[in-house]
């Protein structure tokens, strides 16, 4: 007897498989006019000049973190409840990932919590969208900006209108 709970169900109907098989088809496995048109409408959609694919969830945190300036000697506030990508983005750039506990509510990181988290060394705070709830941007972006902190939203769990995924430090980019 298979007792599996599956981790997720996905929906893909015939027109997927035949914009899949076109790209087979094509020259271009990886960039060219498909990726473009991509990024082009995900940036139309949350309303920004750019988005940029990646190939996956993991290597998009560690060029944002990159991109944040995170390095050795800073640390990284993030939920415990999420992938270990989230948190090795800050390892493999030599900062260090400090866990905020969640909500138990909407399994996302405490915003409350995350204020009494910070300190002199806090560069960047990753709260994580989990499981279709987006976390509170607004209260974890006010703090941020108070206080200089990047933020790197990582709403691979809840994308949609209520959960926009954006590199964040009081300012848009």
């Amino acid at each position: 007897m298979d007792i599996r709970i599956p981790y997720g169900k996905q929906y893909i109907d015939q027109d997927d498989i035949e914009a899949v098989t076109a790209v087979l088809r094509s020259p271009f496995l990886t960039q060219g006019p498909v990726v473009e048109e991509f990024e082009s409408r995900i940036a139309d959609y949350c309303g920004v000049r750019y988005a940029v694919a990646f190939n996956s969830g993991t290597s998009a945190l560690h060029a944002a973190m990159f991109a944040a300036g995170a390095g050795p000697g800073d640390e990284v506030i993030t939920s415990p409840l999420t992938f270990v990508a989230t948190a090795n983005s800050a390892v493999y750039l030599g900062a260090k990932p400090v866990f905020v506990d969640i909500d138990p509510v909407t399994w996302c990181i405490d915003a409350d919590k995350i204020a009494r988290a910070v300190t002199d060394k806090t560069k960047v705070i990753i709260p994580v969208d989990y499981a279709g709830f987006p976390v509170d941007i607004q209260a974890i972006s006010t703090l941020a900006h108070r206080q200089d902190i990047v933020v790197i939203e990582d709403a691979a769990h809840a994308w949609g209108p209520d959960a926009m995924g954006y590199l964040w430090a009081g300012r848009q980019i």
